[in-house]
């Protein structure tokens, strides 16, 4: 199946995209940090999209998914990992999501990785957690951009960062992008859909405000 027809035999509302690092260690603070926002966008009617493949990130979103799914009686399609053919017997899956067929290439794969309605980027990412991060960024831009015109309708996808001490410091990244590339915005407050966030505290409030405004 694809990424649209697992979605909508899942029944969820809406879908988080959960980008980070495959290598994200099981005992870090920002390991459990990733899995409490997952286990709290499970309960708050959202399916979870991700890598597919075990290990750091994708573990940590699908194994937590997997727990809800369980607990409250979910679709396992409420779990969807993504997986490319190149990788499938190099790297092996997580073991409780439902798959989408395997993507022909990581074009096809970043496609259905980034189709969340909400970005949930891990605490630590490497240089695959940017490359998703940025498609989403720059569409976000685009779309707005068409949206003055009077071409989209679509509003950006909200963009959530968790943000620990000792991880990737997402908000100097983001900072340094706007203010050195040639953009018409240099600040990241300037934008509605960027969320830097350091608690499930913060990121519980963020949600709340996104399913009952800009998700509307």
């Amino acid at each position: 199946m694809n990424i649209n027809e697992l979605k909508k035999k899942s029944g969820a509302n809406f879908f988080a995209s959960v980008l980070g690092k495959s290598t994200m260690d099981s005992k870090s603070q920002g390991y459990k940090l990733l899995q409490n926002c997952v286990r709290l966008l499970v309960n708050e009617g959202f399916g979870i999209i991700h890598g597919g493949y075990a290990g750091g990130a994708m573990s940590a979103a699908s194994d937590a998914a997997n727990e809800e799914i369980l607990k409250l009686n979910l679709p396992s399609e409420i779990n969807i990992g993504v997986p490319q053919a190149q990788h499938d017997g190099l790297w092996d899956r997580v073991e409780s999501a439902v798959f989408v067929d395997a993507a022909n290439d990581i074009y096809d794969r970043l496609r259905a990785v980034v189709s969340g309605d909400i970005a949930l980027v891990a605490s630590r990412g490497g240089d695959g957690t940017e490359l998703e991060e940025n498609i989403i960024f720059h569409e976000n831009v685009i779309r707005m951009g068409m949206q003055d015109g009077g071409k989209e309708t679509k509003k950006p996808t909200p963009m959530i960062f968790l943000c620990l001490p000792g991880d990737t410091d997402w908000e100097t990244l983001i900072r340094s992008k706007m203010s050195i590339l040639d953009t018409s915005v240099k600040l990241p407050e300037e934008y509605d859909w960027i969320y830097f966030v350091s608690s499930i505290e913060t990121f519980s409030e963020v949600v709340n405000k996104l399913k009952n405004t800009y998700l509307n």
